[in-house]
């Protein structure tokens, strides 16, 4: 206790213990915000990683499917005339089997057998088409660009693998934008 000029001042410890707990709440919520930080950029880093095996994974779907085309009967693979005006992508799907083995790789088609191709970006109906199996959060799509040939012996694939969630433009939070893969198919 302190008498100065009369007066009593016995509450100064308990000011300086009030900021010494004000600062170290403080400092909580800036560590605590780069704990939050560093945990999105984890999860987002991860989302990202399963994106890129999944574009990965299409290119050699399709690629597969290609090297199955070989009768034209059949027609497995897309050709540029089953290609719409803008709408350039495909869904890429596996076959299901009974057991868990890999089934045949296909694109998708609609009742007539006729391909079921899309335009990327808006509307966003490919999403809810293209999901993958097993994982309902993901979608993926495969466009296809033909070069001016007479007989194309490569197609441009660009696989798109992205958030059914998301518009696909940007990562922030738990957004995280469309993944493309390029790829480069032998006919």
């Amino acid at each position: 206790m302190m008498n100065i000029g009369g007066n009593k001042y016995e509450a100064l410890g308990f000011v300086e213990a009030l900021i010494a707990i004000m600062v170290v709440g403080i400092s909580s919520v800036v560590l605590m915000q780069i704990a939050v930080g560093t945990m999105q950029s984890m999860v987002q880093n991860d989302l990202i990683d399963k994106m890129t095996q999944y574009a990965v994974e299409g290119a050699e779907m399709a690629q597969d499917i290609a090297n199955r085309d070989l009768d034209p009967s059949e027609n497995l693979f897309p050709d540029p005339a089953d290609i719409g005006v803008g709408k350039e992508c495909f869904v890429l799907m596996e076959e299901e089997t009974e057991d868990d083995s890999k089934g045949k790789f296909y694109f998708m088609k609609d009742t007539e057998s006729a391909f079921l191709n899309y335009a990327y970006g808006e509307p966003y109906e490919y999403k809810t088409t293209g999901m993958i199996p097993g994982d309902e959060d993901l979608f993926r799509i495969i466009c296809l660009q033909y070069e001016e040939l007479v007989e194309p012996k490569y197609v441009i694939g660009k696989v798109i693998v992205g958030q059914i969630s998301s518009d696909g433009t940007i990562t922030r939070g738990n957004q995280v934008k469309d993944y493309t893969y390029f790829t480069v198919i032998k006919l």
